[in-house]
Order: structure tokens, then C-alpha cells, then sequence
């Protein structure tokens, strides 16, 4: 058995539809927009990320302060994204944490302004791996029985953490 950590990432854009998706996009950009200025030179402006990533390493800084901008849209899910379910169709992935990754933005076009939430589920038991789901437990100390989930593989969610007990 092993102890894991899951990671489930979501890309929000222009093309979101979710209402929440939308207003973690719209202060997103409205932030991105902020830093834009901030770590831009004011003689030779560029309008992309990656144009400014290349001008001025410190931008590296925006997508940590980009997280901000998305942190109380994150605590509104109370340590569950409900939009994953597992095979009974239980709609939850505990998570502890998140990080957010800037996959492109523009100064003057917000179709280009794309980013990636992961959320990092706490420590977890997996017991097995059945027909391509993990069979899972929230208890990872105990030694006569577990309950159980049962997580189908999914593009999204990668194993974040392993330690082999």
C-alpha cells in the first residue's frame, strides 16, 4: 500500500461557462492586468506574459499574485471541488491546497488570458488500482480495514505525492 496525494487541475479562459469559473477569470485578469503594469518597463512595453517573462524574470512573481485574486473564490468551496466524482457519482475531491499557473495572458486581450488551478487533495490511502480506478481511504493509519472510495483514472488528476509504506 501507499500514501498519495492527488492533484486535479482545471484550465479556466474566456470560454468558461461555470459562473464560478467566470469570476475567478474576470479577477484574474483584472489582476493580471495590475502586475502587467507593475513589472513592465514604461520606455519599451510589451502587452504578453511571455514577452514580459523574457524582459523581466521577476514577473515570475504574477501568478503567485494572481493567487490572491482566486483565493476567496477557492475558500468559497469549503475544501471540495464538487465537479469530479468518484464511481458511485459522489461529487467531491477533498483538497488542502491550491496552486495556480498563469498558462498565458495579454494586456489588451482578455481571449488570451488563460490560467490553471491544481488543488492538491490531503493524504490518502491507496489500497489499489482496479480496472482503472483507485481504490482509495481517507484513513491512512489504520491496519484492519479501511472505508473506502473509488476515484476513476481521469485526464485531470495525477499523483502528486507517494511515499511507499
Amino acid at each position: 500500500m501507499k500514501k498519495i496525494k492527488l492533484a486535479f487541475r482545471i484550465v479556466i479562459d474566456q470560454s468558461s461557462e461555470m459562473i464560478w469559473d467566470r469570476y475567478v477569470f474576470d479577477d484574474t485578469y483584472f489582476e493580471y492586468k495590475i502586475q502587467h503594469q507593475v513589472f513592465d518597463e514604461k520606455e519599451n512595453p510589451v502587452k504578453n506574459y511571455w514577452e514580459l517573462l523574457q524582459k523581466n524574470p521577476n514577473a515570475k512573481q504574477i501568478p503567485f499574485l494572481l493567487s490572491g485574486a482566486a483565493s476567496n473564490y477557492v475558500a468559497q468551496l469549503g475544501g471540495v471541488v464538487r465537479s469530479l466524482p468518484d464511481v458511485l457519482g459522489n461529487t467531491f475531491f477533498p483538497f488542502e491546497n491550491f496552486k495556480l499557473d498563469l498558462i498565458s495572458s495579454h494586456l489588451e486581450d482578455p481571449s488570451k488570458h488563460k490560467i490553471g488551478l491544481t488543488f492538491f487533495s490531503p493524504e490518502l490511502l491507496l489500497i489499489d488500482i482496479i480496472d482503472g480506478k483507485y481504490l482509495l481511504s481517507n484513513e491512512t493509519d489504520l491496519e484492519n480495514g479501511w472505508e473506502t472510495f473509488m476515484l476513476p483514472f481521469h485526464p485531470q488528476v495525477a499523483i502528486a505525492y507517494y511515499q511507499k509504506i
